[in-house]
């Protein structure tokens, strides 16, 4: 009786420890993507240097805040380290870290969706086709404006976080910009209408 009731409390216990181990996240298998592929951002995102360490990366939350500095759509980068709750990455251009952090407890999106959302094999020429070099040059600083269409909006802004907005196909993009600043792209079919910002 001994050995059965140690043997049961030694695989409650090990259960209890795999159980608490953080989650294995590989963006590569996540984005399925075959060997020397070469991986771009999807959309701009914003990285804002974290006070106290300025050795530490910058940090890009998952909300994709609009502040700090700009790393344009269709750059090229390579996946250093990940988890569950953070993927760590570098620009190929100069090598400069960054870390995409997620939470799980605030999001409602997976951890595998929001790599499949930032990342992209596309190349900056196949992510940019058809836009005016105009317009292109505005997205790549983050610009969007009335008259665009929603594939741009993507591009400058990236994906609304989801918990402002729920479907793309929704009239209404909501953005944060700053904490509790939020900017509302507003379309009228495929087409902003109007850019709203909120304080």
């Amino acid at each position: 009786m001994k050995v059965f009731l140690r043997t049961v409390i030694l695989l409650v216990f090990v259960f209890l420890l795999t159980s608490c181990a953080p989650k294995t996240v590989i963006p590569e298998e996540v984005l399925q993507l075959p060997e020397y592929t070469s991986t771009y951002t999807a959309y701009n995102l914003w990285a804002q240097k974290q006070s106290g360490d300025e050795k530490a990366p910058a940090v890009i939350d998952e909300f994709n805040t609009q502040k700090g500095e700009l790393i344009p759509f269709g750059t090229e980068i390579e996946f250093l380290e990940s988890n569950a709750e953070n993927i760590v990455f570098k620009r190929k251009s100069d090598d400069k870290v960054f870390v995409l952090k997620y939470e799980a407890g605030k999001s409602v999106r997976n951890i595998e969706d929001v790599i499949r959302s930032v990342f992209t094999t596309k190349t900056p020429a196949e992510l940019a086709s058809g836009i005016r070099s105009t317009d292109l040059a505005k997205l790549k600083r983050g610009f969007v404006e009335k008259g665009m269409r929603r594939s741009e909006v993507f591009l400058g802004f990236g994906l609304p976080p989801p918990l402002r907005t729920p479907a793309l196909n929704v009239d209404t993009w909501t953005y944060f910009v700053d904490y509790g600043v939020t900017k509302r792209v507003v379309f009228f079919g495929d087409k902003v209408l109007e850019i709203i910002q909120l304080d």
